[in-house]
């Protein structure tokens, strides 16, 4: 029996401000980008594809059918502030209005550079206003970054 494929560590989330082809980026794109994964907390990678339903029923149908619609990206990052301004490297990433795109490589250690043949989700994104959470006892300043996923994405890209 196999082990268990572990997420620790194991998980790189990039913001990149220029990739030419969505569903090839170059290693030397996706390097060049903001390591974000140290600022993101462990639950603060969200990405949720939510798929519409297009009704195909017909005159003649018995029973009511359906299939797959378009997909829309709901994209939201739980960020760690920092108390050294050049240190907060998520706060002053994720601006207001910012293009970018979010990469995302799973199963490989974060630490390792990304290189042709692996395979990363890419998001086309443009930041939204980033969010302060309340302050809590015990717990690190943290904000939310909505991103708004603006064309598309192409969640199994392969790194040219």
């Amino acid at each position: 029996m196999a082990a268990d494929l572990l997420g620790d560590g194991n998980v790189a989330a990039y913001f990149c401000l220029t990739i030419a082809n969505v569903s090839a980026p170059t290693a030397a794109e996706l390097n060049a980008g903001v390591a974000l994964q140290e600022y993101i907390t462990k639950d603060g990678l969200g990405i949720s594809p939510e798929q519409a339903a297009v009704d195909n029923t017909s005159l003649a149908s018995r029973d009511e059918t359906e299939d797959a619609g378009t997909v829309k990206y709901s994209i939201e990052l739980t960020c760690k502030r920092k108390e050294v301004s050049a240190e907060d490297v998520a706060w002053n990433t994720l601006t207001d209005r910012t293009l970018g795109y979010l990469v995302v490589r799973r199963n490989l250690a974060h630490e390792t550079t990304f290189v042709a043949g692996q395979r990363v989700e890419v998001y086309p994104v443009r930041c939204g206003r980033p969010n302060m959470l309340p302050p809590e006892l015990n717990a690190a300043q943290r904000f939310t970054s909505k991103l708004f996923n603006h064309t598309t994405a192409d969640p199994d890209a392969l790194v040219a």
